[in-house]
């Protein structure tokens, strides 16, 4: 048996030993968050107009080298969940086909959603972070892609060829065209994508894909692209919707309803949503293949998402323990990490942003986002919205020019199909949610015309303002520190998933752990976080490579200042089982 091998095997028979390996649960166990099942159901499977490859292609590919089905395992190889609904496909959470489109898609669910194991029993967590390696995916389906469209009298590209006439009945003549052309455009943005390190499991940099997508692909402007080399954990969701900005350097106002939808719609850019773009005079005009009223939906129902609470099985917290950690947090924590109360309903709140000079944590992604710039293109001079102040440079920062994509993403007039849709869907009643945000009452706008007037002008005037930040580059070098209930879920820690667990986070950062292993979901209950051997399918967490410091957050103050706090082993202990109450 070869080294490698023997490691496994001694990692599995460690966690067995320690009780965290049993027999293979039934299912996922889903905690109660404030959502029914058929919420839960519609998470998962609601498209939302992401188009990553055609349908019948994905489902006719094989692995890379050949023989295995591509979808063989619903990819849990790469660490995508299971979705034991109504699937004949086998695709897996998150994976969707968008209705009547040939076209594979993905939703906020595949990568916003994560299970935790221990003692045979797993919990599935709505709205906590996934254990994926999108890039690795992302890899291999380009592989796959063009092993497939190597040669067309190839057995390979045969087999393909039969699986997708038979399911969809096209002629096969243009078949083999439409596979070359799209293979060298995947391949062309694999290789835009690709970084000297890969992001490894549990992380993706989620907006250098979207400044890529925005700003280089869809305007048809590759120089625009970069490597993307700030991968960040994904964002737990729970509370979101009422935060009043996102993302992990506070980039995105989320007070107004048309806000979030910039964000969802900047979202399923990045994970392949189309945005055709053309040009007559100062506008510039846009169709995309977001599904806007969906993407409303979707946020609506997260607003009603709550954390996870501990499983006893987990073991029982100690409460008089419990207590003496939150005296320190309320001393040393509170005062960037707000309290979200759990017998309170949720209500909008304004989020503690940090410095990076203060907090210490690696930079590399608040720095990206701020510096990075991007050539206007076809778009340069154009007004969005047409009704714009001003026009757009013809040099700007990329978030700036991402964020003009968005917005005329939005205003964008629906097809015919997404008509149908909206009707269907009732969508008029969520559109309201464009027109006020009545989760905080405020006032209804006038009806009609006026209404409409007014809310294009709301839009209008949040892009400028926005867009105008960006191109002054006075987006702030900070990070967001949001309300830690359910943190306990959310491992590994930091932004950039750099820290293993909550004992760790709280040692000196010269303490803390170099390397470790991502890719289990395997828990760990006493320092909160999964458990960091080598196991199939893990990935090597290196401190050392660019983007991945693990320094900072710490040593702390207390409130009103004072001199920088360690915490002892005995605080630490008190503080990380506070932490698991919250």
């Amino acid at each position: 048996m070869r080294l490698g091998a023997w490691r496994l095997a001694i990692a599995a028979a460690v966690l067995a030993w320690a009780g965290v390996v049993s027999t293979q649960p039934a299912g996922p166990v889903s905690l109660e968050q404030g959502w029914t099942a058929e919420q839960r159901t519609w998470f998962y499977t609601t498209t939302q107009g992401s188009r990553l490859l055609p349908y019948s292609w994905y489902l006719a590919l094989e692995q890379p080298g050949g023989g295995a089905p591509f979808n063989a395992d619903h990819l849990s190889r790469y660490g995508y969940l299971e979705n034991r609904a109504s699937n004949p496909d086998n695709l897996p959470l998150g994976f969707v086909k968008d209705l009547d489109q040939d076209q594979l898609g993905l939703t906020c669910s595949a990568c916003h959603t994560g299970e935790v194991t221990y003692a045979g029993k797993t919990w599935r967590i709505d709205g906590a972070p996934a254990d994926a390696d999108t890039w690795a995916f992302l890899r291999d389906v380009g592989t796959s892609l063009q092993e497939t469209a190597a040669s067309q009298s190839g057995d390979r590209y045969k087999r393909f060829a039969a699986k997708v006439t038979a399911r969809t009945r096209a002629p096969e003549g243009m078949l083999y065209a439409d596979l070359k052309k799209f293979s060298e455009y995947f391949a062309k943005f694999v290789d835009s994508s690709r970084t000297p390190d890969p992001w490894g499991r549990a992380r993706i940099d989620a907006f250098g894909m979207i400044f890529n997508r925005a700003t280089g692909i869809d305007l048809d402007n590759w120089p625009n692209t970069a490597p993307p080399n700030a991968p960040v954990s994904m964002p737990f969701l729970w509370d979101t919707h009422w935060h009043d900005v996102v993302q992990w350097n506070g980039s995105a106002p989320n007070i107004l309803a048309f806000q979030r939808l910039g964000r969802n719609v900047g979202e399923v850019l990045g994970v392949f949503a189309h945005v055709a773009i053309t040009r007559q005079g100062p506008l510039a005009h846009f169709e995309t293949s977001a599904r806007r009223v969906n993407l409303l939906k979707i946020e609506h129902q997260l607003a009603s998402l709550r954390s996870p609470r501990w499983p006893n099985e987990l073991g029982a917290i100690d409460q008089n323990l419990a207590r003496q950690g939150q005296a320190l947090y309320t001393t040393y924590c509170e005062g960037c990490h707000a309290i979200t109360p759990r017998d309170q309903p949720l209500r909008r709140m304004t989020v503690s942003m940090t410095p990076i000079a203060a907090i210490g944590t690696d930079p590399v992604m608040a720095m990206n986002a701020k510096n990075r710039m991007a050539k206007a293109g076809m778009l340069e001079g154009a007004r969005v919205p047409a009704l714009s102040r001003t026009s757009i440079p013809a040099d700007l920062p990329s978030v700036g020019l991402t964020l003009k994509v968005a917005v005329g993403a939005i205003l964008a007039p629906p097809s015919l199909r997404q008509v149908r849709e909206q009707v269907a869907d009732d969508g008029d009643r969520l559109l309201e949610e464009l027109k006020t945000d009545q989760d905080d009452n405020e006032q209804q706008p006038s009806e009609g015309l006026r209404g409409k007037v007014q809310r294009l002008a709301e839009l209008r005037e949040s892009a400028d303002t926005l867009a105008q930040q960006h191109q002054d580059k006075t987006l702030k070098l900070e990070y967001k520190a949001r309300p830690l209930d359910g943190i306990w879920a959310t491992g590994p820690y930091l932004h950039n998933g750099s820290v293993p667990n909550l004992a760790e986070l709280l040692k000196p950062e010269n303490q803390r752990p170099s390397k470790f292993f991502v890719g289990t979901r395997y828990f760990d209950p006493k320092n909160v976080g999964f458990t960091t051997l080598q196991t199939p399918g893990s990935t090597e967490f290196d401190t050392s490579k660019p983007g991945n410091r693990n320094t900072g957050h710490g040593p702390y103050r207390a409130r009103g200042g004072g001199e920088p706090h360690v915490f002892t082993d005995a605080e630490r202990a008190a503080l990380v089982e506070y932490l698991k109450t919250l």
